[in-house]
């Protein structure tokens, strides 16, 4: 009887070691869930934020290149016939074109995540390109549409306009 009772005691002693090590693999998994609950959104959170700002960034840039291409055009514009000068952009990566139309606007087309975006500039004095590039009233500007930094010349050729070109 006595040797009953050592076996009961042997059985029961496993049991709660059994018990013990089921509960700490039970906790393990719990813990391992929580911390892919916490990491999966925070992940997807800042992947997206990231995205964003790097549109914002863009958008930025091709504005500040735009805006200075206007602003140097026109101003070596009423410098007078023979005037020129050499700017040097940094074009980013997600340029897809650059264009004049009808000799007043200038226009990049940028992909971004949700398709083709255009970003116009308007410029008070007439801006051409060689006439190669020229279609009807729309010039290609084949320089401006690759990433990197390009020199970009502007001249005045008549008393009429400026011609860009990036050399």
């Amino acid at each position: 009887m006595e040797e009953s009772h050592q076996a009961k005691g042997r059985c029961l002693r496993e049991r709660r070691a059994s018990s013990r090590s089921s509960q700490s693999s039970l906790e393990y998994l719990l813990v391992v869930a929580l911390t892919f609950v916490i990491i999966l959104p925070a992940t997807y959170l800042f992947y997206s934020y990231s995205k964003e700002s790097s549109y914002e960034i863009t958008d930025s840039q091709i504005t500040k290149i735009g805006r200075t291409i206007v602003d140097a055009a026109e101003s070596i514009f009423y410098s007078g016939q023979g005037s020129k000068t050499v700017l040097e952009l940094n074009i980013p990566d997600n340029v897809d074109s650059a264009q004049i139309i009808d000799g007043r606007e200038l226009v990049f087309n940028i992909t971004t995540n949700f398709g083709i975006s255009e970003t116009v500039f308007f410029s008070s004095v007439n801006l051409t390109t060689i006439n190669l590039n020229c279609n009807i009233n729309i010039c290609k500007l084949p320089g401006l549409s690759s990433s990197g930094i390009k020199k970009v010349k502007l001249e005045v050729i008549d008393q009429y306009s400026v011609k860009i070109e990036t050399i």
